[in-house]
């Protein structure tokens, strides 16, 4: 099974491999260590070995999806949408059908023949290469809001907590009292 994660020191996103013995994941490009928790592999109702939980982050909510590119897939459909109103324009129906089909079982072919692969909702680390299992969930989108909301706030709050340290050191204008003013 292969990893690929986002290093969480420089944000560069590597792929590293990963066998039964494996406690680590090292970012190639600075080096950082990021230690592999012991609870991320174990075994499912059937006594299969499953990834448990991210190896990356603290995230417990993986999901799985297939390991297809969701822009190939779009356009091949636009293709097909775009030469099937050409052939639309010319008035030729069967090419417009033909056409439409041919593309969408393209892309039908595509989705069949391509494995699944697993992501964390949190960090979005991507598990590619492991064994199927019943414990494992279809994308969740209530869970994946519930982590993109998260993700929200807190780059709110660094950026409030930037924004108040440097006008923190700066001196106001005018003093402001809660005073009447006096004749």
């Amino acid at each position: 099974m292969n990893v690929t994660f986002r290093c969480q020191n420089c944000d560069s996103i590597t792929r590293e491999q990963y066998i039964a013995n494996t406690t680590l994941l090292t970012c190639p490009v600075c080096q950082t260590v990021h230690k592999i928790p012991s609870d991320a592999i174990g075994a499912d109702a059937t006594g299969q070995i499953v990834v448990t939980r991210c190896m990356v982050c603290p995230g417990k909510e993986l999901y799985f999806r297939k390991q297809f590119n969701q822009r190939l897939g779009i356009t091949i459909i636009g293709l097909g949408f775009a030469a099937s109103t050409i052939a639309y324009y010319y008035h030729h129906l069967m090419w417009v059908y033909g056409i439409l089909f041919f593309t969408a079982g393209i892309d039908l072919l595509f989705y069949i023949f391509t494995g699944n692969l697993l992501q964390c909702y949190k960090c979005n680390s991507e598990y590619r290469g492991f064994e199927e299992s019943t414990e494992y969930e279809p994308f969740n989108l209530e869970i994946h809001e519930k982590y993109h909301q998260q993700r929200i706030r807190l780059e709110r709050e660094q950026q409030d907590a930037k924004w108040l340290a440097t006008h923190a050191t700066q001196t106001p204008l005018t003093k402001t009292t809660d005073e009447p003013p006096t004749d």
